[in-house]
């Protein structure tokens, strides 16, 4: 059984791990507080699949810096649970936070084609589990929309990791911060990789994520009050983001990518340091 979900948080701006921790937030805590997830912009890139840097950090450590961020914690915490687990964690929780691989999610488009590490929520639902997950993105095998879904329980992956969230006493809500290496090594490293199809493919995940992660920045900056001018920046990331999309799948089919595209995340890159600036108050 399934049901479409109409969450509150703004799916389009947020990545697989932190869309449905922005759903726990808003829930405990309100419309909006998802939004601080955005409050620190990151690059510091790190060894990732194919001998390429990579920008996405390990999922547990992305939950847990990303629960404190909008005055969530983990309480019950557990790694490999199964099924089984998950449920006897959902009898005792309004909800699990649970990371496991996208390839074993029957809602998904994923599912059964392709593996990754994805969250979701999981509750009860009679003698069954209810899975959450408001992850919205177009993918290769049909487009992924937010949604609830009955399943036996069964039918649920072993996650990587489970945990219950809790709020944080005295939260406060974070100012905004740069974090941001120099880009040179990794531009260097997509652009000398020997195979290029899969430095292609693994640059449309990263201009993905890099794209989504400013725009949540600019978001979270501007639910503060800050008058920012990021609007032709932001337009540049996403054209740079389909731009990298397209090259992958001429790469495909033999041709050659675009000559532009990995000068332009070089410029994008080194003028996120001026476009996002935090100016002293």
């Amino acid at each position: 059984m399934t049901a479409p979900a109409a969450p509150c948080v703004r799916t389009g701006l947020l990545d697989c791990v932190q869309v449905n921790l922005a759903v726990l937030a808003d829930r405990r805590h309100g419309p909006g507080r998802h939004l601080a997830l955005g409050a620190r912009l990151r690059f510091r890139p790190e060894p990732g699949p194919d001998g390429l840097p990579t920008v996405d950090p390990p999922p547990e450590r992305h939950l847990r810096e990303g629960a404190a961020l909008v005055g969530l914690r983990p309480d019950l915490f557990a790694h490999r649970v199964p099924a089984g687990g998950l449920r006897a964690m959902a009898e005792g929780a309004s909800a699990v936070y649970a990371v496991a691989d996208s390839y074993d999610m029957p809602w998904l488009p994923y599912a059964g084609r392709a593996h990754m590490e994805h969250g979701f929520l999981a509750g009860t639902h009679g003698d069954g589990a209810e899975v959450e997950d408001a992850y919205d993105n177009e993918t290769a095998w049909g487009p992924a929309r937010p949604g609830r879904w009955t399943f036996p329980w069964e039918r649920l992956p072993t996650a990587s990791f489970a945990c219950t969230l809790s709020p944080v006493p005295g939260y406060r809500p974070p100012r905004p911060e740069l974090c941001l290496d120099d880009a040179a090594a990794y531009v260097e490293a997509y652009t000398a990789h020997p195979d290029r199809l899969a430095a292609l493919r693994r640059l449309t995940a990263e201009t993905w994520l890099l794209t989504r992660a400013r725009h949540l920045h600019a978001a979270y900056r501007a639910h503060l009050g800050e008058r920012m001018d990021a609007e032709d920046h932001l337009r540049r990331w996403d054209r740079l983001t389909s731009t990298a999309f397209i090259a992958q799948r001429r790469a495909e089919r033999g041709k050659p990518a675009p000559a532009a595209l990995l000068p332009e995340l070089a410029s994008l890159l080194t003028a996120d340091r001026e476009v996002f600036a935090v100016r002293p108050h």
